[in-house]
């Protein structure tokens, strides 16, 4: 599959929260044609629901593969996934059956280590094409909890595709009460407040009557209402501008390019 036929499937012309899928994952995957069946069987949490509520959203901040896996065990329960993965998985397009000389290792070329999301976005695709959604199905948004801090040492002639989400990369507090959502549940490994950059989003939610709640992914016990925290700069104009300091576009869109070589002093 192309990146376009993969973007396409998890962005429906029909479904009403395609337009916040990001593109910039896509750009640069062609999977392999065949392979494993996406893991939506393996063991997950004890969900609340036994199937998708009208008035509820989630919001996975998981490092990267088991959000798409967790995504998708929702999607069997009639939530639409959404990526909200903002950054390139490398420097060159990314497949399955992709192979670096052999002196040379991909994952130790870039900072943020996609791999096995980008296994899962493949892998899952074709399950996820099976499924049939209603257009209005409720949204399961999908970030990587491993976005600012990578998964690497970051070296100059690296690839630095660490990323971060602001508000305008969601639905706005008003266009989810136009849709009747009234409930968000953040899944994090542990039952902790957001990080920074998503606490800029869930606060413009709460602020709007949204209830936030939030669950470990392994908790059985029901999600607990919380109270998102201001965080530092909140709705500061400059606010988008300061906080990418340090991080690194893509020509393709979103996050991800190579760190320059430092100079030697002369």
């Amino acid at each position: 599959m192309t990146g376009k036929e993969l973007f396409e499937t998890w962005a429906p012309n029909d479904s009403t929260w395609s337009p916040w899928v990001s593109p910039a994952l896509f750009a640069q995957i062609e999977c392999a044609d065949g392979g494993a069946e996406a893991s939506v069987d393996a063991p997950a949490p004890i969900w609340h629901e036994h199937k998708a509520s009208p008035e509820s959203a989630v919001v996975i901040d998981l490092p990267g593969a088991e959000s798409i896996r967790l995504a998708l065990v929702l999607a069997k329960r009639g939530y639409r996934p959404v990526p909200i993965i903002n950054a390139s998985p490398g420097p060159v397009g990314l497949q399955l059956n992709f192979l670096p000389p052999a002196n040379v290792s991909h994952k130790s070329i870039v900072v943020l280590d996609m791999s096995s999301l980008v296994r899962e976005i493949c892998v899952g695709t074709a399950f996820l094409q099976k499924l049939t959604l209603a257009s209005d199905a409720p949204p399961v948004f999908i970030l990587d909890a491993l976005r600012l801090r990578g998964t690497n040492p970051i070296r100059d002639d690296m690839f630095d595709n660490r990323w971060m989400v602001f508000p305008q990369d969601f639905p706005s507090a008003r266009f989810l009460a136009d849709k009747k959502i009234k409930r968000l549940t953040l899944v994090q490994t542990e039952k902790a407040h957001p990080l920074e950059d998503l606490s800029h989003v869930l606060l413009r939610w709460q602020e709007a009557g949204i209830e936030i709640f939030a669950r470990a992914s392994r908790d059985t016990d029901a999600p607990s209402r919380i109270t998102v925290s201001k965080p530092s700069r909140f709705k500061a104009s400059w606010y988008r501008a300061l906080a990418t300091v340090g991080l690194r576009r893509s020509s393709v869109g979103g996050f991800g390019s190579f760190i320059p070589e430092t100079s030697a002093a002369g």
